[in-house]
């Protein structure tokens, strides 16, 4: 079971590590409001991709790339990164990269909303997340999930737990101007994500 529970924490590490828009709003977060809310937006996110572990190694995995679920998908994703990417950018042409920190249940369901949403954890989910999932429990058998599942979340954990306590290190090195340009391009990053999700949306759309 250990070694269910390691490979189950890679797989974490493997999804989390990546830069994308997660990353990117636990660090925006956490230089604005403190390490909290960062870390907070990192933990909704773990429990969307609990969940997205669950569903696989329940075998849901068609259900999720059913094409008729695939376009809504990418589209509500773009909304809500874009969304987040527009109040980034209004906050640092604002002057206001650090505004009065949002409470600690919207810096949770924050995250939960973008990593529920985001096509990027999906389509890791149905791909390269559902293979080794698989391998690890036809190696083990069905009575490992439990592990795997744990793995997976300690794995998430982890990392949005160091990505905070970095981000916390470094705060205070951040002066406010440079606050305002990392404001401005993590919310235009977010929108760069959100346009590509809603144009892979769209064409899902022409293609069914």
């Amino acid at each position: 079971m250990l070694r269910v529970a390691l490979e189950g924490m890679a797989v974490g590490l493997a999804l989390a590590a990546p830069l994308g828009p997660i990353n990117l709003e636990i660090v925006r977060r956490g230089l604005s409001g403190g390490f909290l809310h960062g870390w907070l937006v990192g933990l909704g996110a773990v429990s969307a991709d609990t969940i997205y572990c669950v569903l696989v190694v329940g075998g849901l995995t068609p259900l999720g790339d059913s094409p008729a679920l695939r376009a809504p998908l990418f589209l509500l994703g773009a909304a809500v990164l874009a969304s987040l990417g527009v109040g980034a950018l209004r906050s640092a042409v604002a002057g206001s990269a650090a505004p009065r920190p949002p409470s600690a249940q919207r810096s949770y369901a924050t995250g939960f909303a973008m990593t529920a949403a985001s096509p990027l954890g999906i389509v890791y989910w149905l791909s390269a997340g559902a293979a080794l999932v698989a391998s690890a429990v036809a190696r083990s058998g069905d009575g490992a999930a439990p592990a795997l599942v744990g793995g997976v979340t300690l794995g998430l954990v982890a990392w949005v737990s160091a990505l905070s306590l970095l981000t916390r290190a470094g705060r205070r090195f951040v002066s406010e101007r440079a606050l305002r340009l990392m404001t401005g391009a993590s919310g235009a990053a977010l929108i760069a994500f959100g346009l590509y999700f809603g144009a892979q949306g769209i064409a899902a759309l022409r293609g069914g």
